[in-house]
Formats: structure tokens, sequence, C-alpha cells
């Protein structure tokens, strides 16, 4: 990941508990988020802090389009998750920060990053890996 892509301490913690054999189960990545507020006041991006637990300015939320394994199929340590904001959903919103989400809604992974505007009448496909 990018020194502007963070795991969340939660999710961090889950997968903890998850590999030492306390928990059973961990909640799938079901979505992206979307948000406004991943820059500064001169248009850098601000990397995340480990303990956030939400996004800046949150937009909206999408479901996932695709998963895939982009690595070597006997190395996956990487998965790729892809969703698509609609034509004409946030319209002229300057996009800057986004998350992964799980079947639960708490945040995955965050990342920020220069502003994408949204235009209308177009789709916006966004791809976030997410590396082990």
């Amino acid at each position: 990941m990018s020194e502007n892509t963070i795991i969340t301490f939660k999710r961090r913690e889950q997968l903890c508990l998850i590999t030492s054999g306390a928990i059973s189960t961990l909640a799938p990545v079901t979505g992206i988020a979307f948000g406004s507020g991943g820059v500064d006041s001169e248009g850098s991006p601000i990397p995340p802090a480990i303990d956030v637990d939400s996004l800046n300015t949150e937009l909206g939320r999408y479901p996932l389009d695709s998963i895939t394994y982009p690595l070597d199929p006997a190395r996956r340590t990487t998965a790729r998750y892809v969703a698509t904001i609609p034509a004409d959903d946030l319209v002229g919103a300057s996009i800057s920060e986004a998350a992964l989400f799980d079947a639960n809604g708490e945040l995955c992974a965050i990342k920020t990053m220069f502003v994408k505007r949204k235009d209308g009448g177009v789709t916006f496909t966004f791809t976030f890996d997410d590396e082990f």
C-alpha cells in the first residue's frame, strides 16, 4: 500500500484475532466509501492516521462490482476491489478519500489521494488494492 493508505486499527485487530484463532469469522469487504476530506488546503493528500474509523467527509457508499487477485494465483496477497459511482451520483463532487468497508459497515482500509472531480453523465470506476 502507498504512504497514503492504511489498514484501520479495527481491521488490524480483527486480522490479529482471526489469525490467532480468537474469532472464527471476519466480515468480508462489501463496498467502497468515497469522501472529499482527503487533502490539505494546498490540495496535497493528507496521510490517514491508523486510529481513524471514518472518512473526514464521507459522500457516499457503493457496493463492489468485482473482486480479483491480480498477482500470480500461487501468491494471492493482494485483493483488488472495484466499485462504480453511477453517472448521476455525486455530480460535481471533489473526491479525495476512499475506504473499503465490510458487511458490518466498518471501515477496513482508507486511502487519500489528489482530488478527482466527478462530472455529470460519467461513471466513476475506482480500483482499491488491499495488499498483505
